[in-house]
This record gives C-alpha cells, structure tokens and sequence, in this order.
C-alpha cells in the first residue's frame, strides 16, 4: 500500500511540473504575480532593435585583470581583437571598498581606498581602450563596503544587537544613509569625468537577511523608495556629464512583483537608468523553475524566459542587458559552463533584442571566449544545432584516493555540504 502511495504521489507531481510548462514555481516565491508569468507577445521579440541600440558584448575585469601590466588584460585585449568581444566592464570600487584607481575624493584618501589601486593614470587608460574601440564600463559596488563601514561606522547597517552586521567578511552601508550615497555618487562622477562611456551599480540592494537595523523601519516601501530615490539622483547628476547608467539587479526581480526584501523593484528602477542588467546565472535559480529539475542544465531555457518576463512588465524607459554566467555551476552538479552553454545564453539574450550582454568570471578567465564560441552560436542561430535541448553532463568519476578521503570525512562527521545548501538562495546569485 505504501509503495502505491508513493507511486502515485510521484507521478501526480510529474503531471503538475508538466502542467506548469514554462510557469516559474510559485511555491519557490510567494509573491510571483501569476498574470505575469505567461510569456511575453511576440512583438516584443525586436525589442531592443526598434530602439537602434548598439549591442554590447563585455568581459567582466576584476581589480587584477583590469592592472595594464597583467596577463589577465593583455588576454582581455586579445580577445576583444580577435572576436566579437567590444566592451569591458572594469572593477572601479569592490566589495571590500578598494577603489582600481587614484581617487581625488577626500573621503576615499581619508580611509584610504586607493591603497591596492593598478591603474595609475585613469584618464590615459580609458583614451587607448576607446582607441582600440573598446566601449567602458566602471562597474561600482554601491551599498556593500566594508572599507566605508569600517572606517565610517554610522553608515554601518547593523544587527539588532547594535553590533556592524557582516557578511562572509564584508558589511553594508545603510542605503537610507545620505553620506554613504554621497560617497559612491562622488565616486560615479569623478570617473564619468575621466573618461568611461557607462556606470554600472552593482549591490545596489539591501542585504538578504531580516531583522537588521537602518534608518528607517524594514519596510517595502521605505526599501524601495531608498533605491529608487539614489538612481534618481544618479541619472540627474551623471547624465549632464554625457555617461550611461546600468544597474545590476538579482534575475528574480523580473519574476516578482515585490522587493525581494531587497528593495529592487523592477518598475520603481527602469525610469532612471538606460540599461537593466539582470544576472541571469542558470546556476542561480531554484530547481522547479520553468519545470526544469536542473537549471543549470538548460541555460537558453532560463535567459530566454527570464527576459520575456521583464520585457513584458517594461516596454518604455530602460533595456535589458543581461549578465550571463561564464563559470562553473555552484548549486546542482558542479558542471563546466563551456562554449556549449554560454553560446546558448548569448543567442536566448539575442534572440530578444536585448541591448547586448556581458560575461561574469569572479576570476576574470575566459578561455572559452574564441571564435569557436561565436561559431557555435551561429550554428544554433541558424538551427544547424537545437540550442532548447538540455546540455548533457558526465559527472566524473572520483579518483580512487579522493574517494578514499571522502569516506574517511563522511565517517568522522566532517563531511561539508553543497554550496546550494550552504548559501541562501538569493546569497548565490552572485558570486565575488
């Protein structure tokens, strides 16, 4: 009798996975507006093209690889010779609050946040990328700095016990706070001056976590007007110095009508930023989604879905130019993202007209970004290779000694769980 109970439990929950479709999980966010989640009318598939559009195509160059004298930029200009590569996205400011360049800012040399900085002359290296016909982007890690908080603490968000909050090292500045966004607006104006074409916000957020202390009570729609009233005041302030503003939003934001507890609201922010760039890492998504067991497995699925989403809740003000994920899975089987799945997420985000797209390494390696890469797209494009179907994946077999090792760990109680489990799932979104 129990064996026919299960039996039937399983397959009346395989017919409702079926039944979903392309339905993301309501189960997973209680909050997803079911009206929206139906796909969006094929006149928006032109999207970005009716609007002339340049289509960007950037790597992502951390601190390290943006230093001039690195291997990790002279294999970044080779690339953007040698493919279809035209844009970088420079660390300017990080997590941990170190600035990439020498800042004239008072408070940036008051906690000095040009200590690890590699690039010199700012102003030089900006003229010789545009030279060669690069498009620049200064990404900029708005709320989440740990040097700032450290060195300013009445900026801090706090834990209810008074204590900084902190998380995996680094800690947040209150987005309520008038210095901290000060601080970054200033930060955003002096390298638009400089010479960079665009501004990327990125942790342009409230941290994932309940029960912390800022200025104003924890709710949405203090959250949402903290972040919605900062992008204002940054598209009025940069766009008189001839930049562009992108911002950096979590990929559920296109599925959910509320904040997230986040504060990103996908109508509150379009008004005031020319691009919105949703990280849409397969890897980051919940098993379930769009009925899919591993998403992970089926990124053209996942960017393409996502994207009609949020198309279809934006048809005026900004673009979507998505983050694609260039590095090994995190969450499900632990796969290599290749030529094979990153081909599939440019053609799903080119396929709807977005305004380009732009790879994310935390490490700034891209050995898979060659002209085989853009090749293979091209053979999905014209339906030589069906980009739809599930990307197969053998796990490898452990080595006789690594096995060995895992048992004796399992035995002792030492054994570490997946990082799916150990992270939130918002946490994993992105990874630093």
């Amino acid at each position: 009798m129990k064996i026919f109970s299960r039996l039937l439990f399983i397959l009346l929950f395989s017919l409702s996975l079926c039944a979903m479709g392309e339905n993301f999980p309501i189960w997973l966010v209680k909050s997803l507006d079911t009206q929206q989640a139906r796909e969006a009318p094929d006149s928006l598939v032109a999207f970005g093209q009716e609007r002339g559009v340049a289509k960007i195509r950037a790597l992502y160059l951390n601190r390290c690889a943006a230093d001039p004298e690195s291997g990790s930029f002279a294999r970044a200009l080779r690339k953007a010779e040698s493919t279809q590569i035209n844009a970088f996205v420079i660390d300017i400011k990080d997590v941990s609050g170190n600035l990439s360049y020498r800042s004239a800012i008072a408070q940036a040399i008051a906690c000095d946040a040009s200590r690890n900085a590699v690039i010199e002359d700012l102003k030089s290296y900006l003229s010789e990328l545009k030279a060669m016909g690069i498009y620049t982007i200064a990404r900029i890690a708005v709320f989440k700095d740990r040097r700032q908080a450290t060195h300013f603490p009445d900026r801090a968000i706090r834990r209810s016990d008074g204590r900084i909050f902190r998380e995996r090292g680094s800690a947040w500045i209150d987005p309520h706070n008038r210095e901290g966004r000060e601080y970054s607006l200033k930060i955003a104006e002096e390298v638009a001056k400089l010479g960079f074409d665009e501004i990327n916000f990125d942790y342009i957020r409230f941290p994932a976590k309940t029960g912390l202390c800022c200025y104003r009570s924890d709710t949405q729609k203090n959250r949402v007007a903290a972040i919605e009233s900062f992008l204002k005041e940054a598209y009025s302030r940069l766009h008189p110095l001839g930049v562009k503003l992108s911002v950096d939003i979590f990929g559920y934001v296109l599925w959910n009508r509320d904040d997230l507890h986040i504060g990103q609201k996908l109508e509150s922010i379009a008004p005031y930023v020319d691009y919105i760039c949703p990280m849409l890492y397969p890897s980051g998504f919940f098993a379930g989604t769009m009925g899919l067991r591993n998403p992970a497995a089926n990124p053209y699925r996942i960017v393409k879905g996502s994207l009609k989403k949020g198309i279809a809740r934006v048809s005026e003000g900004a673009i979507f130019r998505p983050w694609l994920q260039s590095f090994r899975d995190y969450a499900f089987d632990r796969r290599g993202y290749g030529r094979s799945q990153i081909a599939r997420e440019v053609l799903a985000a080119e396929e709807l007209g977005s305004s380009g797209w732009m790879l994310w390494n935390p490490s700034s390696r891209y050995p898979h970004v060659d002209g085989a890469l853009f090749a293979l797209k091209e053979k999905m494009s014209d339906g030589s290779i069906s980009p739809k179907v599930a990307v197969s994946f053998r796990v490898r077999r452990r080595s006789r000694h690594r096995l060995h090792h895992h048992r004796r760990r399992a035995k002792h109680g030492k054994r570490r769980s997946s990082p799916a489990h150990r992270r939130k799932a918002l946490d994993i979104l992105r990874v630093d």
